[in-house]
């Protein structure tokens, strides 16, 4: 016998006469081993899987019969395997609510009624606190279809996985060979000029990525009658229902069906690379690249993501024969707590077979992890669209993911299936109660600030080209030592110097006739004086350029030359880089850029010993001696390799230099590093890494009562 034996509301009832509606079809199928039965309602093509020994009951129903003596007789006949009533309770409301049940008499089922209207009243409250995702049918494109999937079944299969590979992997090919291109331009994926290209991408990627959705149902023989539009966080989107490929037997079929709006999705992005990379600045390039974003980012992020309830979390469920995962990886949490901490030891597991408690532990804590990510991301979107849309959204989240799941579990420890063990429950969640605010309000934790920079010699200094022209030779090569003053390139100086010998010859013109007009004592005397200072200056500084054409070290050091040997006999510009002077005698310190909000906790608290790691060997760990912040803003990164375009974190634009200018001011942090920790790892000038600067234990509402703050302040201007 499954489930308990007896139920309160048996006696409301008992004395009903029911039978399943005709038009059902059934389809038997094996998840891990296990028979099921799946039964469909021909009309509004919802699915139902039971048990056989469920089905097998419901079989002997008949308009004929009372409810009570038709179990009573199923007991008498298969006392192993008939459900207990409250089994057939819950097991009866669902089908009436899908409409699969029919009733002689109406008036004898007050318990089905009443769970009735309880599902329809939680079916119409999620209706309306769902107002950022709802469907709209306007089609059932089962004809056209089957139309085309009659064109279609005559192409090998093989030959649509070849063309798939092929394309996919010269598109991963065209990405990995463009790949500064690609970090560039998905910088502005999300300007205002863009994302019309960007909405219309999406539409019509949507609408392919639906209809090999529907072709793949349609090709293994399911029907296809629902299609329309889909409204995500208000953005119209196109959806299809295959809903009926939960029928099929055999499940990779089923897989391929959730599976094939990905693959359409991959397939299309690595069309857009191609055309993208093949292509120049135009519309067509624009559209390609949008394409190629669009098709890889929904399928790896969205569509991609098991732990959401899209395309690959059916795909995963199916492949792992467990259907309606994310529901019985809650409803076995829900066991667990009901049995060791409520002491319901009427609690039943509901697990098939062993095999499945593995999968139903995990996944419900990080797909709620993940989900509550995600519903944040939505809340802000919905704030930066408009403020009172996103305040609503919050609500209605905070209400759907906190409120309704605290309110139900406090009916539940107060409702009858406890009475027994109320005290037990009402300990056991005081317990779990009291232990999380105490740890969430009054337990200081460690808390820390990590920044990403760059290690540099504490006396470095950059070398720069003084004027353009070309580079003659270079005096001292790269790796060497130099002392201050040494010469280290000399610049072409033929055209300076000619300029200098004209400039001295016109100088000496005015002087002349500024002698002849003081003899003659003509009105042009004072002009005369002017220009000749014009003169003066001009050739001042001409002469300071041609002693500058030989650049000398700016003080003790190693030579670090860029191309020094490619650059001999080539024309430089002015202000072009030509390498550093670095003195390892100053030790090193690592320079990291942090934000404003991270800047004004720094300044705000006392920084305990901190430390740094290095990219390539981040098993070691460089103690800091002295932390410093620069008290005041800056926007040109200490390095390009920290913005986005070098393959750091710092957004920047392309406004300036290579990738160096932040898109919003920042604070610079310098670390001198200990002598003592340096000698265990193998520094260089440049290298990347992470600093982590140790603050003051905070509790858990402290910082998310100061991250909400700053957000409120920043992002929407409140205080």
């Amino acid at each position: 016998m499954s489930g308990a034996i007896y139920s309160d509301a048996w006696y409301r009832i008992a004395d009903a006469r029911v039978s399943l509606r005709p038009g059902i079809r059934t389809f038997k199928q094996y998840y891990r081993g296990l028979p099921w039965i799946v039964i469909e309602d021909a009309f509004s093509h919802r699915f139902f899987r039971l048990t056989p020994e469920a089905f097998g009951f419901l079989q002997t129903l008949n308009e004929e019969t009372r409810l009570d003596l038709a179990w009573q007789s199923y007991l008498e006949s298969y006392p192993e395997r008939a459900p207990g009533q409250e089994e057939v309770v819950q097991l009866l409301s669902q089908l009436h609510v899908a409409g699969l049940l029919h009733f002689a008499n109406q008036s004898n089922n007050q318990a089905i009624d009443q769970r009735l209207a309880e599902t329809k009243q939680k079916e119409l409250r999620a209706k309306l606190l769902s107002f950022l995702y709802f469907r709209l049918p306007l089609w059932d494109p089962d004809h056209f279809l089957g139309y085309a999937n009659g064109y279609l079944r005559r192409i090998p299969a093989w030959i649509f996985v070849t063309i798939w590979s092929t394309v996919c992997f010269l598109g991963i090919a065209a990405v990995l060979g463009h790949w500064e291109q690609v970090a560039t331009k998905s910088q502005g994926v999300f300007v205002w000029a863009n994302l019309p290209l960007l909405y219309v991408c999406m539409a019509v990627m949507k609408m392919v990525h639906e209809a090999w959705h529907g072709l793949l149902c349609k090709r293994f023989g399911g029907e296809v009658h629902s299609c329309g539009l889909m409204f995500l966080v208000l953005t119209p989107l196109p959806y299809i229902d295959t809903t009926a490929s939960w029928a099929f037997s055999n499940r990779w079929q089923r897989v391929l069906v959730s599976s094939a709006g990905m693959l359409a999705d991959l397939f299309m992005a690595a069309l857009g690379a191609l055309a993208w990379a093949s292509t120049g600045p135009g519309l067509v390039n624009s559209l390609a690249f949008n394409v190629m974003i669009i098709g890889s980012v929904s399928s790896i992020a969205f569509n991609g993501n098991p732990l959401l309830r899209f395309d690959a979390y059916y795909a995963l469920a199916d492949a792992l024969d467990m259907p309606n995962l994310y529901q019985r990886s809650n409803q076995y949490w829900f066991y667990l707590a009901d049995r060791f901490l409520l002491g319901s030891h009427s609690a039943k597991e509901p697990i098939d077979v062993p095999s499945e408690k593995k999968w139903l532990v995990l996944y419900a804590p990080i797909s709620l992890c993940y989900r509550l990510l995600v519903s944040w991301a939505v809340v802000l979107f919905a704030l930066d669209f408009w403020f009172p849309l996103g305040v609503a959204s919050l609500l209605i989240t905070s209400y759907m993911i906190f409120v309704a799941p605290l309110w139900k579990a406090a009916n539940h420890v107060f409702g009858a299936g406890l009475q027994a063990t109320r005290w037990r429950a009402i300990g056991g969640v005081g317990a779990v109660v009291g232990s999380v605010v105490i740890l969430v309000f009054f337990v200081p934790m460690p808390y820390s600030i990590h920044a990403d920079g760059i290690v540099q010699l504490g006396r470095a200094t950059a070398l720069y080209a003084p004027h353009e022209g070309k580079m003659l030779r270079a005096t001292i090569g790269h790796g060497q030592l130099i002392h201050e003053g040494n010469p280290i390139v000399e610049l072409e100086t033929k055209s300076l110097t000619f300029e200098v010998e004209q400039l001295e010859h016109e100088r000496n013109e005015l002087l002349a006739l500024q002698r002849l007009a003081l003899a003659k004592q003509r009105a042009d005397v004072f002009h005369l004086g002017e220009q000749l200072a014009a003169k003066e200056q001009k050739l001042a500084e001409r002469k300071r350029r041609l002693e500058a054409s030989v650049l000398r070290a700016p003080h003790e050091g190693r030579l670090v030359a860029i191309e020094a040997g490619e650059r001999l006999g080539t024309w430089v510009s002015q202000g072009a880089p030509l390498g550093f002077v670095l003195d390892p005698a100053e030790g090193y310190q690592f320079i990291a850029v942090i934000s404003q909000e991270q800047a004004k906790q720094l300044f705000a608290s006392a920084i305990k010993p901190s430390g740094v790691r290095v990219l390539g060997q981040a098993d070691q760990i460089i103690a800091v001696e002295k932390v410093v912040v620069l008290p005041y803003q800056r926007e040109d990164l200490p390095s390009a390799a920290l913005g986005w375009l070098g393959g750091g974190e710092v957004p920047v634009t392309s406004q300036k230099g290579q990738g160096e200018k932040a898109v919003e001011e920042f604070f610079e942090v310098r670390a001198k590093l200990s002598v003592d920790s340096t000698e265990l790892v193998e520094l260089a000038h440049g290298l990347r890494g992470v600093v982590r600067l140790e603050l003051a234990d905070r509790t858990i509402y402290q910082r998310i009562d100061e991250y909400l703050r700053q957000l409120v302040q920043k992002r929407y201007k409140l205080a």
